[in-house]
């Protein structure tokens, strides 16, 4: 308990109530911060699946009304023109979503079975909600445990309808329907554990779930929040009851505010908000797309009927939004009406909105009214954020869309004295001096009313625009299966092929990308340095071509990865430098490595190349500042997310691997590498030579007693140093026996006395220092064993050969290691692993190699360990360079039919294909078909075979 919350707990209520009376006003400035709009999601008819492709159908002034369905009902059934006639409807039209009955309960980890007797209000908010999150760059596994809240609108339980009789019922029956599971269901699903309510307000019902979203992420009791509504019409039985009451229009159109309105079309849609408080919207730099100012609910009491709006309740709770939001009246520009089209609520609303939105106002800039429900029907549940949607569209392409269907003003609105408008043609609607704000009103037949102020998103300082050449970024996609991550390709290639795609910053589309979307087994990862490159490894990868920079996989679990250090060269490389400069996390292990062996590492070695030494640093640094790089690489990996299940080092990766291990620490281990850089560096001049496949040279290297294996170099060649003399003759016997090798000369000879020296002093510095039993399974590379119990006599002995090397990458793969990452320095290790017995079907990454910047080859190695199914902390990854999240691409449903009403012959879930057809897919599209046939019955199992033959 804290300090302030036990002080109100030993207060009185007495005092309590009088302490937060006089806190009032500070509660109220408390009680106003506006809320974030950052991610929406939707479904609306006309194709409307997508923010993008709603705002197409309001700029095109479509109307999406169309005959029901045959999908629905038979409508000749329930037809009757007469208005009046019992149990019939005298309506053919409705506004529909198309594909209701189609689901993909995979992707929620929902059972075939389950799916289909799951109502698809429930299936389409979580689908909904699930691109809401990402569209917010949100990974929905995040959110597990948070204070998230959810508040869902709905009002109709037409599901329940289509169940004929008792016979019907089943386990599922009770969670797949009903309104509150609704709601229930999608916390559960995504794990969140903040308010959960799903709201029955009529029509009001999506706002009111808004405002009480606000007041909870206010109140704090919750930090993000899922707010929306939703309504499908399944059932003939609401619309008879409709027609019953003269609501629906005969004329199969909504034309709010014409003389000739005669009632509403019914609509279907779903729309769902990710709401957070703007302070912590902004320091999270999310997506920001505009700002709930203000909300307030009433109740319209009395009025002159139930179903009747009341002009002064819909005026208080207008003026109840400005109040809380701080807005005065003549700053609202626009007004997304509730407007049903009826010859009474029009009137009424049309009234409200000058009486609270006229005094003050300039005849010049009268308030423009319209709305949606003359493109989509009115879609009951959801129409208040349906109108919330639509503002913010017109907000971010700052066109304000045309009000349809508006042919002669209906004559009971004072027009000539009211100072409103109806938007019947888009009209600009341009960021400006004037902060631009709108609200969004709905009133339902039951009396509840609502009104939700929006205002235009913050403008915030712009980043610096990229300027080529970037460094090279690594996007990560990933599905649950082959087909939806090829689709998913194709969306994130059309995305990047936008106009004015170059101008993006790429840098934040993969930061997004890989930080805000949930990991799944068939992954895609690309390193690239600009978009153009981005865009071309994506059409490589639908035509099913390789391309550099481009893995892909599709692992059912994450491998088993094995780090391998090298040995080390006497010559220092650059590539450590980038590193040091660039990665906090490297830079600081060096650091320790550095002061525990007291010696000038970093000036030597790490400092940009301008302010690098003239003369070349000896041994005494070098090695060592091996073992320091190599320490700084696994500690940057570790916080990658990337653990060795095994690790091998030969030369002086051996104090790696040890270190690596948790035998040594990272301290003690730069302290063995000083003491055998030592007699390195009092060494005589000699050479050295390189010896392509020495693992197969190995009866006759041993002839060569003379010359020290040191280690491989980038090529996997055996590096082998000694005198002069003693080089020159392994160079005649090769000759000998036609093997050529690679002369070069050495400052210093590491013969096999210097090594025996050096491993001396290690053994006697070791002696000083404890050895832990290894935590990580280390592997000699002499014996190809794994060392149980290492000690100080240990570090003695030869550096072994190149076959026993070779043996122990065999050893490991044998042992369940299904990958390597190459630590380096060079990548000698991998090119001795690719000419193994077992190398294919091996993953290789490495650290360091060649002319490719350090940085640049850490995302490449990370890139192909993501593809092959290594889990990635990718938060770890952008800690220190932070990036505004972007609205991206959606995960790719891959929806088959889940219907509980059909006949066991046609199958009650998505009907696989036939064997022959599965076969012909790839292995993992098989895969991804057997958790559906596990759930058919036998008689269903029949039904498809009798169907094949």
């Amino acid at each position: 308990m804290t300090t302030d919350s036990r002080r109100i707990s030993e207060l009185p209520p007495l005092k309590l109530a009088l302490a937060a009376s006089s806190l009032q006003s500070k509660l109220a400035l408390a009680l106003s911060e506006p809320i974030a709009i950052i991610g929406m999601g939707l479904r609306f008819p006309g194709g409307s699946d997508s923010p993008e492709s709603y705002w197409e159908l309001l700029r095109a002034g479509r109307e999406a009304i169309s005959p029901i369905p045959a999908s629905r009902w038979d409508i000749d059934a329930y037809y009757d023109p007469t208005p009046g006639t019992p149990g019939k409807m005298y309506t053919r039209h409705g506004a529909f979503i198309q594909g209701v009955e189609d689901f993909d309960p995979q992707f929620f980890g929902i059972s075939p079975r389950e799916a289909s007797r799951m109502d698809p209000h429930q299936r389409l908010l979580l689908e909904v909600s699930w691109e809401a999150l990402e569209r917010a760059g949100i990974a929905a596994t995040d959110l597990r445990g948070s204070s998230t809240g959810v508040f869902v609108g709905m009002m109709n339980e037409d599901f329940s309808h289509l169940m004929k009789d008792a016979t019907q019922i089943d386990l599922h029956t009770a969670s797949g329907s009903g309104l509150s599971v609704a709601a229930g269901r999608l916390a559960y699903s995504l794990g969140l554990q903040g308010p959960t309510m799903a709201v029955d307000a009529a029509c009001s019902s999506s706002l009111v779930t808004v405002h009480l979203a606000c007041q909870s992420l206010r109140t704090r009791e919750c930090d993000l929040a899922l707010a929306g509504g939703i309504s499908l019409i399944l059932s003939p039985l609401t619309s008879v009851v409709n027609c019953a009451m003269r609501m629906l229009s005969v004329k199969g159109r909504c034309s709010t505010f014409d003389a000739g309105a005669d009632g509403f079309v019914r609509g279907e849609g779903c729309g769902m908000l990710v709401l957070k408080r703007l302070s912590d919207a902004v320091a999270d730099r999310d997506p920001i797309l505009a700002l709930v100012r203000g909300s307030a609910t009433n109740h319209s009491g009395q009025s002159s009927g139930l179903t009747v709006p009341n002009g002064n309740a819909l005026a208080k709770v207008m003026r109840a939004a400005l109040k809380s939001g701080g807005v005065e009246p003549e700053q609202v520009d626009y007004v997304e009406a509730h407007g049903t089209g009826t010859a009474i609520g029009d009137p009424i609303e049309m009234e409200a909105l000058g009486r609270v939105f006229g005094p003050g106002r300039s005849p010049d800039v009268p308030l423009v009214v319209g709305s949606v429900k003359t493109n989509i029907g009115h879609t009951e549940g959801a129409a208040g954020v349906a109108g919330i949607i639509k503002v913010v569209l017109a907000l971010q392409h700052e066109v304000l869309p045309a009000h349809l269907n508006l042919e002669t003003p209906n004559p009971n609105i004072r027009w000539s004295e009211l100072p409103v408008v109806v938007s019947r043609a888009r009209r600009p609607w341009r960021r400006g001096a004037r902060r631009r704000i709108a609200g969004v009103t709905a009133f339902g037949f039951n009396g509840a009313n609502a009104h939700v102020l929006i205002e235009e998103a913050p403008v915030m300082e712009a980043g610096s625009p990229e300027v080529a050449p970037v460094a090279p970024q690594l996007l990560g996609l990933s599905a649950r299966s082959a087909p939806a991550l090829r689709e998913l390709a194709s969306r994130y290639a059309r995305y990047f092929s936008e106009e004015g795609a170059e101008r993006r910053s790429l840098a934040d589309a993969c930061f997004t990308a890989n930080t805000g979307r949930v990991v799944s087994t068939h992954r895609l990862a690309l390193v690239a340095s600009s978009v153009e490159d981005v865009r071309a490894r994506l059409k490589a990868f639908e035509r099913g071509e390789p391309a550099p920079g481009l893995w892909t996989g599709s692992g059912r679990r994450k491998p088993r990865l094995a780090f391998v250090f090298g040995g080390g060269t006497q010559r220092w490389s650059t590539w450590a430098r980038d590193l040091f400069g660039a990665e906090p996390v490297f830079r600081e292990a060096v650091l320790r490595c550095e002061a525990a062996l007291a010696r000038p590492l970093v000036e030597a070695l790490f400092k940009p190349v301008a302010e690098a030494p003239a003369v070349p640093p000896g041994p005494g640094l070098v090695l060592p500042g091996w073992l320091a790089s190599q320490c700084g690489l696994v500690h940057l990996w570790r916080d990658w997310g990337v653990e060795p299940a095994a690790v091998l080092g030969v030369g002086m990766g051996e104090f790696a691997a040890a270190c690596a291990s948790g035998v040594l620490s990272w301290e003690d281990g730069v302290r063995l590498a000083g003491a055998f850089a030592d007699p390195v560096e009092r060494a005589a001049p000699g050479a050295e030579m390189a010896v392509e496949t020495p693992e197969r040279l190995e009866a006759l290297l041993r002839g060569f007693a003379e010359v020290c294996l040191v280690g491989l170099d980038d090529e996997g060649r055996g590096v082998y140093a000694g005198t002069r003399s003693a080089v020159e003759a392994l160079q005649v016997g090769l000759l000998e026996h036609g093997v050529r090798g690679e002369w070069r000369e050495s400052t210093r000879a590491l013969t096999p006395e210097v090594w025996r020296r050096g491993r001396e002093a290690v053994a006697a510095l070791a002696r000083s220092m404890s050895h832990a039993r290894p935590q990580v399974p280390w592997w000699s590379a002499q014996s190809g064993r794994i060392q149980d119990a290492p000690g100080p006599e240990s570090w003695r002995g030869p550096p072994g050969t190149a076959a026993q090397w070779s043996m122990s990458l065999e050893q490991l793969g044998a042992e369940g290691v299904e990958g390597f990452l190459d630590v380096g320095p060079g990548e000698g290790w991998t090119a001795l692993g690719r000419r193994g017995a077992s190398a294919s079907g091996r993953l290789w990454a490495t650290c360091l190699r060649g002319s490719t910047a350090a940085c640049a080859q850490q995302r490449e190695a990370l890139a192909a360990l993501f593809a092959a199914g290594a889990d990635v902390a990718w938060s770890a990854l952008y800690r220190d360079t932070p990036h505004d999240k972007v609205v991206l691409p959606t995960s790719c449903f891959q929806r088959g039919r889940y219907w509980f009403d059909l006949p066991v012959a046609s199958v009650s879930v998505a009907a696989p294909p036939a064997p022959a057809t599965l076969l012909a897919e790839d292995p993992e599209a098989l895969m991804a078909q057997l958790a559906l046939v596990e759930e058919l019955s036998e008689e269903q199992v029949r039904a498809l075979l009798e169907g094949q033959g």
